[in-house]
């Protein structure tokens, strides 16, 4: 009987190795620090707790969170470390970034602190900081899925009147990724602003990047007490959790069925000077696609929506008017 019994129980295991698919959940990844207690600066108790709250939320859509507090320099890498050894250990895999706590920029950088930060000339940051930049390139060299990146930080005090987070923004991001950080000069003993939003808007069972990303922006944007640093939607569709049902089977095809019309390329759109509202507004989703926008969507190019264009010109190597020619227009917009 305990031959027969070990057998089975041997049976039974290597069903379960040989059929993952039927057991394993997509792979859902996440790194969260909160720096609070710091050694040479006051402390930031609402870091804690926000991180907590964000940590606690990520758990409940079943991310393998990796959760440090008061971390110091070293601390910091291997935190970071860990959660890129789980990101490239799982390809395509959602990602979520969230981190809390002083940071100031140098060279137009900008630098994240950890608690054992002792920034007595601006280039000690070289050594003491942790450039934002590097967790991002995490989930690019990771080759990471749906994912968001969220810096909530208080500057440091004498920092740069500007932490240049915009800038993390209007690189080249995987399309997959969104951004968004939020700077605030004294944040309350409670959960930050950006981390109640994200808190809020993390809400199974179905959870979409842009749409995570565009509630807490209007949400964060509307806070007075905060300052909404940069802002990035991906630029391809994602879900950190859930998915949209597939789309039922087209029908077979038939004698009597007549064929599908092909669709022809979009429309081209005219000059800058000939675009009407809608057009504008079409040019200015595109922008906020592409990243170089994060304004309004009303049809009136502001001084932000033309900052944008001229980001896009630049990209595309034209001269920096901020007005479209009409092959720009149609080019941003995915026309011919």
């Amino acid at each position: 009987m305990t031959c027969v019994r070990a057998s089975l129980v041997a049976l039974g295991a290597a069903l379960l190795l040989a059929s993952p698919a039927l057991h394993a959940a997509p792979a859902r990844e996440a790194l969260v620090i909160g720096n609070g207690t710091y050694s040479a600066l006051a402390p930031l108790p609402a870091c804690l707790l926000s991180a907590h709250a964000v940590a606690a939320a990520l758990r409940a859509l079943d991310f393998h969170v990796v959760e440090r507090e008061d971390v110091s320099s070293g601390g910091a890498d291997a935190a970071i470390g860990e959660f890129a050894a789980q990101v490239a250990a799982a390809p395509g895999a959602a990602a979520f970034i969230y981190s809390c706590g002083y940071a100031t920029s140098f060279n137009d950088r900008p630098f994240l602190a950890p608690v054992t930060a002792r920034i007595a000339r601006a280039a000690d940051v070289l050594a003491q900081g942790i450039l934002a930049k590097s967790l991002i390139d995490v989930l690019a060299r990771g080759g990471a899925g749906p994912s968001v990146v969220a810096f909530d930080v208080v500057p440091m005090p004498e920092a740069p009147a500007a932490l240049h987070l915009d800038a993390l923004a209007q690189a080249s991001l995987p399309d997959g990724l969104g951004l968004i950080a939020a700077s605030q000069a004294k944040p309350p003993d409670a959960p930050t602003p950006l981390a109640a939003s994200l808190v809020a808007n993390l809400k199974g069972p179905e959870v979409q990047v842009a749409a995570l990303l565009n509630g807490v922006q209007q949400q964060v944007g509307a806070n007075r007490s905060v300052t909404l640093a940069a802002f990035r939607p991906p630029v391809a569709p994602g879900y950190l959790a859930g998915a949209p049902p597939p789309p039922p089977p087209a029908p077979s095809p038939s004698a009597t069925t007549p064929a599908p019309a092909v669709a022809g390329p979009a429309a081209a759109l005219p000059a800058d000077e000939q675009l009407t509202d809608s057009d504008r507004r079409r040019v200015q989703i595109a922008l906020v696609r592409l990243g170089y926008y994060d304004g309004r969507i009303d049809g009136v190019f502001g001084p932000d929506s033309r900052a944008a264009i001229r980001r896009y010109q630049h990209e595309l190597g034209a001269d920096m008017t901020g007005r479209l020619t009409a092959a720009q227009a149609t080019r941003l917009v995915g026309g011919p």
